[in-house]
């Protein structure tokens, strides 16, 4: 066949033609191939990046107190690549609340104290094999971010002012309990100490309350914020089933008829989201006593009232106690992270003195105002190491201060007569402004009363400043005291000394002669008005810290009980 004619043929002819398509879109395909072997090891490192992430999150703050971006950084390299690194370990308080949005939850300006949480960024590079020929890159940069919070949670009390009261003294107990119950009561030394002594499960008591309330399908947040009459919180205490002897007393409550009525959160107090992740676990690790339960209800039923004071104490005719409304917020048992706080409430007294002295028999009104001590958590570590000897708990401990006038006072005391506010309004601060000077002695010459001398006085004592307190993992459930080292010796003695013209302490004393003011004491005078205070310095002073110790009220002291701790658990949150 001639050339040209092969020529024609083959031109003509449609052999091979799959082949050379395949040849074309196998090229594509091994294009595509390529791609996908970098792109799904991409996703690959992608995936262990962000689990080393979310690793060294975890790890991160479970370190919150210590070497936490150290911890993110030995748990990310562990067998990483060397461009492998930790490009940001920032450390938060994360809020677990519905009802803010995502981003808003995680706070990064909050206290270092107060972190629970931590956020790790890390940054590597993927190597490319075969995408490089269409990148012009040999490898690309990847990252990845996560966030762990860790719910470290405690519960502890800070013990009621009435709860203090000595339980050999059941006439004082008995009239406390009789101001609310509005009824007097008759229950002995035995029955406090009886009460005292039982010791009740939280959860029990919830349970027990629940029923009492007839509250189905609620959680035990909800029942904790529930109204409660106290007959019914009496009752719960008793379906409990303690020793027959507390029962006996507490029937002797029950009886007594009152109708009053609290909210349980103001006794038991939930502080944080969180909380309800555990709260079975925590409820259920607590134990107190009923007599703590029972008193702190009644100082929240009968705040701000008067309350008549039974005290048998040479020199003492009358007192009368108000024991004011605890911070809002601030029940008498907590269970929250860190930051949560307690409160004891201020305490006023009125005491009318009936003294002789040496040259005159004189009764006076002395007034006490005392702030409330404080307790916050500012340190737990629920999740970390279990053994004993490690710290479970860090708190700040003092009083609450800044009750007006100079410096941090916690104990005011004056003499003179309440005329600018109500005894029994505990809203605001007593001040020297609010009292008027009272009666103190007639100055007779030849058995002629010649002149009156008043008397009205101011001093205070102020707090030694915060202090930290400790428990160690086997002190949970023990009570410690801590105490700002202040007492009342030598008050008395600034109370009645001349008064001092820049800070106001000290006696100011008035005469009125022949029914003239006079103002300030005399020279004339002298010898008769200061040997009546010197002789009364010697007796107002023990007779205070006698009232005082009656009545179980420390100053700037308070009994801190770390009654349980729970681990919430670590999670991601983003």
């Amino acid at each position: 066949m001639p050339i040209r004619a092969l020529i024609r043929a083959y031109g003509r002819s449609e052999q091979g033609a799959v082949a050379i398509v395949v040849a074309i879109l196998l090229t594509v395909l091994i294009g595509f191939l390529a791609l996908g072997v970098d792109l799904g090891m991409m996703y690959f490192r992608q995936k262990d990046l962000q689990t080393r992430a979310d690793l060294a999150a975890v790890s991160a703050v479970l370190h919150v107190d210590g070497d936490a971006a150290g911890a993110a950084e030995r748990t990310a390299g562990q067998d990483g690549g060397p461009d492998l690194a930790v490009s940001q370990v920032a450390l938060g308080r994360f809020t677990r609340d519905a009802a803010l949005p995502p981003e808003a939850r995680m706070d990064y300006t909050a206290p270092a104290t107060l972190a629970n949480a931590a956020t790790v960024r890390l940054e590597d590079r993927i190597p490319l094999h075969f995408a490089s020929a269409f990148l012009h890159t040999r490898d690309v940069p990847i990252s990845a971010e996560a966030t762990a919070a860790r719910a470290d949670l405690a519960a502890f009390t800070l013990g009621s002012r009435l709860a203090s009261i000595d339980t050999g003294d059941s006439a004082v107990l008995n009239a406390v309990l009789g101001s609310v119950l509005d009824s007097s009561l008759s229950l002995s030394v035995l029955d406090y100490d009886g009460l005292a002594d039982a010791k009740i499960n939280l959860l029990e008591f919830s349970d027990a309350l629940a029923t009492r309330l007839d509250l189905q399908a609620l959680t035990y947040e909800e029942i904790l914020d529930t109204d409660a009459d106290l007959p019914d919180l009496v009752g719960a205490l008793l379906d409990i089933g303690p020793t027959p002897a507390v029962t006996a007393a507490l029937t002797k409550v029950l009886n007594a008829g009152s109708s009053e009525s609290l909210n349980i959160s103001r006794l038991i107090d939930i502080e944080g989201d969180e909380v309800g992740l555990r709260i079975e676990d925590i409820l259920d690790s607590v134990q107190v006593s009923v007599l703590d339960i029972l008193m702190a209800s009644v100082e929240v039923v009968n705040a701000n009232s008067l309350i008549d004071l039974p005290l048998s104490i040479p020199g003492l005719a009358d007192a009368h106690l108000v024991v004011g409304e605890r911070v809002q917020g601030s029940g008498w048992i907590t269970i929250g992270a860190r930051g949560a706080t307690l409160h004891t409430a201020q305490i006023r007294l009125r005491l009318d003195i009936d003294l002789d002295a040496v040259l005159a028999r004189v009764r006076l009104p002395v007034y006490l105002e005392i702030a409330g001590a404080t307790a916050t958590l500012t340190g737990v570590d629920a999740c970390g190491r279990s053994d004993d000897n490690g710290v479970v708990a860090v708190f700040d401990t003092g009083s609450d201060a800044g009750m007006g006038g100079h410096g941090s006072q916690i104990v005011k005391v004056f003499v003179g007569e309440l005329v600018g506010k109500d005894f029994r309004d505990t809203t605001s601060y007593l001040t020297q402004a609010d009292f008027d000077p009272v009666f103190l002695l007639k100055v007779s010459l030849l058995g002629i009363p010649i002149a009156n001398v008043e008397i009205e006085a101011f001093t205070f004592l102020g707090a030694a400043g915060n202090q930290q307190m400790t428990f160690l993992r086997s002190e949970i459930g023990q009570t410690k005291l801590y105490d700002a080292k202040i007492n009342l010796s030598g008050t008395v003695a600034a109370l009645l000394a001349p008064q001092s013209s820049q800070t106001g302490e000290g006696a100011h004393i008035d005469v009125s002669l022949l029914g003239l003011k006079l103002g300030k004491v005399t020279d004339i005078l002298h010898g008769t008005v200061y040997p009546v205070l010197a002789a009364l310095t010697g007796l107002l002073d023990p007779l205070l810290n006698t009232v005082l110790d009656l009545l179980g009220i420390k100053l700037g002291e308070a009994e801190l009980t770390l009654t349980g701790t729970a681990c919430g658990g670590i999670m991601l949150v983003r």
